[in-house]
């Protein structure tokens, strides 16, 4: 998560992106992650939980009052060995869930297609839906992706290519749309559930926060204003620290997804 400054990115399509997952006790998410997947935090600040992976790939876990609102996948984990991770988290006590998507269905937590190729899945405590994926090539510890949901794909392609500048490195048509950005990874995917989640579900950190914004906006992006309380709330859909310096901007895709760029100072 951490980059020397000259390699840190300026734009969101050169900067690394991670899940953000709503939680609604941060102490008792810590708890269970630790116990039942036996991740730590590597960083804690108030009311959020930053974990770093060894492969670098990271996501947080944030208090939030939407927690449980997102009925679709928000982050999978992609791991060399599918069978041994399910087997070691249910040892843990993690509960893994079936479902029947109709060609395909998981048998015993664990779908697999006619390639070899592995799913499960299983929920946290706040009802956040995280996948296991199978990936021989994958790292150490495994990778985070970013999952994004969608109601319309196609809408969803022109959206991020004409918004954004990015552009998918691999498609299953209808199914499925795999971006890189910063070295790390986000799927935007075809669900019926696009649009449930009520909170931030994805960040990407890079430095100069307001040149980008303004770059975005030229582009037609439209970003959020909110209201935290405690005068912590956007300035012309800009959140500031006390000394006045930019911190996180939000704004929403075509399918109702709230994604935030955030200053990285690290």
């Amino acid at each position: 998560m951490t980059q020397t400054t000259a390699t840190k990115p300026s734009t969101i399509t050169d900067a690394p992106i991670h899940p953000s997952l709503a939680v609604a006790d941060l102490a008792k998410s810590r708890s269970w992650y630790g116990d039942g997947l036996g991740w730590e935090p590597t960083i804690e600040a108030p009311g959020t939980l930053v974990y770093v992976l060894e492969s670098g790939s990271a996501f947080t876990l944030y208090e939030s009052e939407f927690a449980g609102s997102a009925k679709n996948t928000v982050m999978n984990w992609v791991v060399a060995d599918l069978r041994a991770e399910v087997d070691r988290l249910r040892a843990n006590g993690v509960a893994f869930e079936d479902y029947d998507f109709g060609d395909f269905k998981t048998v015993d937590g664990i779908m697999t297609d006619p390639t070899g190729f592995m799913n499960a899945w299983f929920k946290d405590p706040d009802g956040n839906t995280i996948g296991v994926v199978s990936d021989a090539e994958a790292p150490a510890g495994g990778v985070i992706t970013t999952m994004i949901a969608a109601a319309d794909l196609d809408r969803a392609k022109a959206w991020y290519a004409d918004k954004l500048g990015a552009q998918p490195t691999n498609e299953m048509p209808g199914l499925v749309l795999d971006y890189r950005s910063g070295g790390s990874r986000f799927e935007v995917y075809k669900t019926d559930f696009a649009g449930t989640a009520k909170n931030t579900i994805g960040v990407w950190r890079l430095v100069g926060l307001r040149a980008e914004v303004d770059r975005l906006r030229g582009n037609g992006v439209e970003f959020e204003d909110y209201d935290f309380g405690d005068d912590e709330k956007t300035i012309d859909g800009i959140l500031f620290d006390a000394s006045g310096e930019d911190l996180t901007a939000w704004f929403k895709d075509s399918e109702g997804n709230i994604l935030a760029i955030s200053e990285d100072r690290t």
